[in-house]
C-alpha cells in the first residue's frame, strides 16, 4: 500500500453506475446471477425510497459500494437500517474505502431517525468483523438462510 493514499469519494449511486456494480457484484459472488437480472433488480431497487446504495470512488473508478434498506418494524416502533452487502474490490482494500462507505451509511440512517443499523458476515470474515466493531456495532445475532431456487 505504498505511496500516497488517493481520495476517496462516496456519493449515491444511479443509473450511470449499472455496468460497474455488476462487475463489482461477480466479483463479490460469483455466478449468483447473470447481468441481466443483476441490472434488472438493482434498476428496481433504486427507485425505492427506502433503499440506498452508495459507491466510493477513487480516481472516478468505482471500487466498492454498499447498500442499505430502511424497515419500518412495529415491534421496535422505529426505523431500522439493514445494511445488505458492502464490498470493496480487492485491490483497493486497506485503504479507508470500507470505512468511508459504512461511516456514510451510518450517518445517514442517522439522518432518516433510524434507531439500528444490522448487518451480517460470515463468521470467518475477520476483516469484516474487526471493521464493524471498530465502526460500533457490537451485538451479535445469528442469521439463517434458506435458499428458493
Amino acid at each position: 500500500m505504498g505511496g500516497t493514499v488517493k481520495s476517496i469519494k462516496v456519493r449515491s449511486a444511479n443509473e450511470k453506475d449499472l455496468q460497474s456494480l455488476v462487475i463489482l457484484a461477480e466479483e463479490f459472488i460469483p455466478g449468483e446471477a447473470d447481468n441481466r437480472k443483476r441490472i434488472a433488480v438493482l434498476k428496481q431497487a433504486l427507485r425505492n425510497p427506502n433503499y440506498e446504495l452508495l459507491v466510493a470512488e477513487l480516481e472516478e473508478e468505482i471500487v466498492g459500494f454498499i447498500d442499505q434498506w430502511i424497515i419500518h418494524d412495529f415491534t421496535h416502533g422505529a426505523k431500522l437500517s439493514y445494511i445488505h452487502s458492502l464490498y470493496v474490490s480487492s485491490e483497493h482494500r486497506r485503504k479507508g474505502v470500507a470505512s468511508n462507505l459504512l461511516q456514510e451509511a451510518m450517518k445517514n440512517a442517522r439522518n432518516m431517525e433510524v434507531s439500528e443499523i444490522h448487518i451480517t458476515t460470515r463468521f470467518d470474515n475477520k476483516p469484516a468483523i474487526n471493521l464493524y466493531r471498530k465502526h460500533g456495532l457490537v451485538k451479535e445475532h445469528l442469521q439463517l438462510e434458506k435458499e428458493f431456487r
